[in-house]
């Protein structure tokens, strides 16, 4: 099947000027040292027209924005998390309605994490090439081979979301398959409140109140001034250093330097990683609680080994695989609810919402 190159501005235009209902979507970007990716390529199959958009050489994206963002669309990915995050970033929303053919094959069977080229193959017996799988997107010009390579990903996807479809509504998961998608959905909205970014850290729970403190301040402007530098945040000051940092409270240059920081995150942010560290001493009421980890109740083990029975349980009746229904993550979110926050919010974890409420709800 033929792709079209869009280049300009009035061809992109003339694209997405469509009554498709229906759009198989991918992109291609390229993330290295930067926060946010960079797009190098959109990829759109409309079921008559494949178009390859290439917002290096495009200044107004606008239409395709649009397309996207208009209710009246559906727009199918494949693992879609991050192609999510850089349509959520370069046109400021999420595409209105959107489903993950990966989400698909899981609830069918096929595979947790299972890849387009293997989905491909199952459903189709068709063997994509992947050879250029690590292109550089940003390089011009891209040969036919890496365009046809891009094409070939929303081409395909057509098809396969067409089959997964037709099986999911025969096995009646439909409407959970649309709830859980809707659910994706919208956790790629929450982006993390800097003032938590500390508890991200590995082994914060091993540090005191007031180094907790510094923690807490060194990862709440780290975070902020990555999103603002658009650079990740280990090029900021590296994870393992704002941890040292936190835990000694240096409080010269000379302190920092035996830390064995980098050199270069001394020059350029030594006098701000020491102006944190002295406001955060300055303040000892706002340090945080130690960090309480799960594994350290003491009903712990009982009560993980009983909620993956029961997850088990209703996997099989429900004919669903048990990992899709509770990841080890979602069994600590309802821990974690259940134990720290004492049932006082009116947040539910998400075990005990939707369509796993209806699975797990009365008995958990």
């Amino acid at each position: 099947m033929t792709y079209t190159l869009i280049t300009d501005n009035q061809t992109l235009t003339d694209f997405c000027n469509t009554d498709a209902s229906l759009l198989a979507l991918d992109t291609e970007f390229i993330r290295t040292r930067t926060f946010y990716a960079k797009p190098g390529l959109y990829q759109l199959f409309d079921g008559k027209r494949t178009g390859l958009i290439d917002p290096v050489a495009i200044s107004d994206l606008s239409p395709l924005w649009r397309l996207l963002h208009d209710p009246a669309r559906l727009c199918v990915l494949h693992a879609g998390g991050e192609d999510l995050e850089l349509l959520q970033h370069q046109s400021g929303a999420l595409p209105a309605r959107i489903h993950d053919t990966q989400l698909a094959a899981a609830f069918l069977g096929l595979g947790s994490q299972l890849g387009f080229a293997p989905l491909v193959d199952k459903l189709l017996g068709v063997s994509l090439d992947k050879a250029h799988a690590r292109t550089d997107w940003l390089a011009r010009p891209l040969s036919s081979a890496q365009l046809s390579y891009a094409a070939d990903d929303v081409i395909y996807l057509y098809p396969v979301y067409q089959k997964l479809m037709e099986q999911l509504a025969q096995k009646g998961l439909s409407d959970w398959f649309e709830q859980e998608c809707e659910r994706a959905v919208k956790r790629r909205t929450e982006s993390t409140d800097p003032a938590f970014a500390y508890l991200d850290i590995k082994n914060a729970w091993t540090l005191d109140c007031q180094a907790l403190g510094i923690l807490q301040r060194l990862c709440e402007w780290r975070l902020s001034e990555a999103r603002r530098r658009d650079l990740a945040v280990n090029f900021v000051v590296k994870e393992a250093h704002l941890f040292r940092v936190a835990e000694r409270a240096p409080l010269s240059l000379g302190d920092l330097a035996k830390l064995d920081l980098d050199p270069m995150e001394i020059r350029r942010h030594g006098s701000t990683l020491l102006a944190l560290v002295e406001q955060a001493l300055a303040a000892p009421d706002s340090w945080p609680q130690p960090v309480k980890r799960l594994i350290d109740y003491p009903d712990y083990k009982a009560e993980l080994k009983r909620i993956k029975s029961l997850v088990d349980i209703a996997g099989e009746q429900a004919e669903i695989p048990a990992e899709v229904i509770a990841s080890k993550r979602l069994i600590h979110q309802y821990l974690s609810w259940k134990w720290r926050l004492e049932e006082s919010t009116d947040i539910k974890p998400t075990l005990l919402q939707g369509w796993r409420g209806e699975l797990l709800g009365s008995q958990l």
